[in-house]
């Protein structure tokens, strides 16, 4: 079986910072491994067999290096960066394009495209979907559950309102719903692994994308504005039995009805 993942490399803070056009300065401060790249990652790792191969790919700058050896020490076999100046700025649909055509190049013979549900810096969930469309196969998110039985993958999609559990053809697209907020800590002989596996860095020309396609000009997303909020709570500390904080909250909310 083979699988590849893509990951994504974000800001390691809440305090980020964007550039006259709405875009995230990447550059500034520390970046980590995603949370919901690297659980995605992790529970293709718990499956895998020993025959199976694990590759990972991200899009972003040079420094997404970090992001991609993190998940190589993690156990993934190689990785790929996916690194051009004109990528820069790119939309969810941009970025799919460029995912999509490197998925069609390097990895035509994946049995299965795994992503997380979302990533962190954005939120947007659109990319799993708008890649597996761009590559005209089936798509599975929010999976919750997940197991290869007999060489057949199998998940089961939670949507909230329902459950369904299907059989996935291969080349399909998957999307892992859930993270690990406390992440994973790796040995010394992990580390020295990782180091040792191969990472190639990928441009714009390897992959046949016609120059505009993608960075800000193939975006199809217009960011009109941006402003930081600033949000105010009012606090009151009272002290009160049981019944009387009750009496206190119930007041508090008729004033707001």
């Amino acid at each position: 079986m083979k699988y590849a993942v893509a990951v994504k490399q974000v800001p390691g803070t809440a305090d980020i910072s964007v550039d006259s056009g709405g875009n995230l300065i990447r550059s500034a401060g520390t970046s980590v491994l995603d949370l919901y790249c690297e659980y995605a990652l992790r529970r293709i790792l718990a499956v895998r067999a020993p025959e199976d191969e694990v590759t990972v790919f991200t899009m972003g700058p040079g420094h997404a290096s970090e992001a991609l050896r993190r998940c190589l020490c993690l156990g993934a076999d190689r990785a790929f960066l996916i690194s051009d100046a004109s990528f820069a700025g790119s939309d969810t649909w941009a970025t799919s394009l460029v995912l999509s055509e490197f998925i069609r190049r390097f990895l035509p013979d994946a049995d299965l495209i795994v992503f997380g549900r979302t990533a962190s810096d954005g939120g947007t969930g659109q990319v799993p979907s708008e890649t597996a469309g761009l590559l005209s196969v089936q798509q599975f998110c929010y999976v919750d559950d997940f197991y290869v039985e007999d060489g057949n993958i199998n998940v089961t999609q939670d949507y909230g309102a329902f459950v369904r559990s299907c059989r996935v053809p291969a080349g399909s697209v998957i999307a892992f719903a859930g993270t690990d907020p406390c992440g994973t800590l790796m040995s010394i002989s992990d580390r020295i692994s990782g180091m040792r596996k191969p990472l190639t860095k990928i441009s714009r020309e390897d992959l046949g994308i016609p120059p505009g396609s993608a960075g800000i000009k193939g975006s199809k997303t217009a960011v009109i504005g941006t402003h930081a909020v600033e949000i105010r709570r009012k606090n009151r500390k009272v002290a009160a039995g049981p019944s009387g904080a009750a009496d206190i909250i119930l007041k508090e909310l008729e004033a707001f009805r």
